[in-house]
């Protein structure tokens, strides 16, 4: 028994030194050192329609967490330009260079708060795990500088998050961020809390005949994207609101109110940003040269 001892930990050192070298040598080995590394402006150039939403559902935190975004453009505002605007390009370039920034924070906002701990990145070809993550990882995922370092995890106490691109909406990210229990009964993810902030938001209360209509307390209200820093803030943009309010919104312009709320970081922003990116680029498959 002493002898196997030794042994093992000699083995086990081996094992260690020989995953390490590996993982040191696999940016190269995945392309066999023939095609080049996807840069940052390749990923992020198709830009996920939930980065788009994140900007309509939290306007004034997506502009000061991207504000390379200034200038991108909403469906609703690109359809009421010329087909030859000008305003177009600038548009998508404006949504390619803010997803750029968020992907990058948003892969960092991961590692930092070791995501990679507990969910892994590699749907392997065994044991069915297709059927339980979806797509089977392959090299065409990991030959872009959001892969370095590789992601691939460590255990899955959580799933695997290889394909999650897409899968759920905003919302439920950022509701699983700060308590993913109330997502994921059962899980024993930790609570992100720092993850909102405590701002100020406009509400619109009911109208007070379809709240006695549906037996409703007339105290119910929706929210209006966006929260405030403080209350000032919230207060300045209801004044104008109340003196130039949109057209549909004349009818509830007298209902509005301020009301203390909870908001995302820019942070939360930036890492749901990323983990609707997954699964959703993959390398263009290179040419052979003769």
């Amino acid at each position: 028994m002493d002898r196997v001892k030794p042994i093992l930990f000699v083995a086990g050192i081996g094992c260690f030194v020989f995953s390490i070298t590996l993982s040191g040598f696999y940016p190269w080995l995945i392309s066999g050192g023939r095609d080049p590394e996807h840069t940052l402006a390749q990923v992020s150039a198709d830009v996920t329609p939930e980065f788009r939403e994140l900007k309509a559902q939290h306007p004034l935190k997506f502009l000061e967490a991207f504000p390379e975004a200034a200038g991108a453009l909403s469906g609703q505002e690109l359809a009421k330009l010329e087909a030859a605007d000008a305003r177009r390009v600038a548009s998508e370039k404006a949504w390619a260079a803010a997803h750029a920034t968020a992907l990058r924070r948003g892969r960092d906002i991961y590692i930092a708060e070791a995501c990679w701990h507990c969910h892994s990145q590699f749907v392997r070809p065994v044991a069915n795990e297709e059927q339980r993550f979806g797509r089977i990882r392959t090299m065409r995922d990991d030959n872009n500088t959001l892969q370095r370092p590789m992601l691939w995890g460590t255990r899955r106490v959580g799933p695997d998050l290889t394909n999650e691109g897409g899968l759920r909406s905003n919302d439920w990210h950022l509701a699983h961020l700060i308590d993913a229990s109330s997502t994921s009964p059962g899980s024993i993810m930790p609570r992100y809390t720092w993850m909102q902030e405590k701002g100020w938001q406009i509400r619109a209360t009911i109208d007070p005949n379809i709240a006695a209509r549906e037996s409703l307390p007339e105290t119910t209200s929706h929210a209006l994207p966006g929260v405030y820093p403080t209350k000032e803030s919230a207060e300045a943009a209801l004044k104008q609101l109340q003196d130039d309010p949109p057209a549909n919104m004349e009818e509830e312009v007298e209902r509005l109110i301020i009301a203390e709320a909870f908001g995302p970081t820019s942070d939360a922003l930036a890492l749901i940003a990323y983990l609707q990116w997954l699964g959703r680029w993959q390398a263009p498959v290179a040419e052979k040269t003769r």
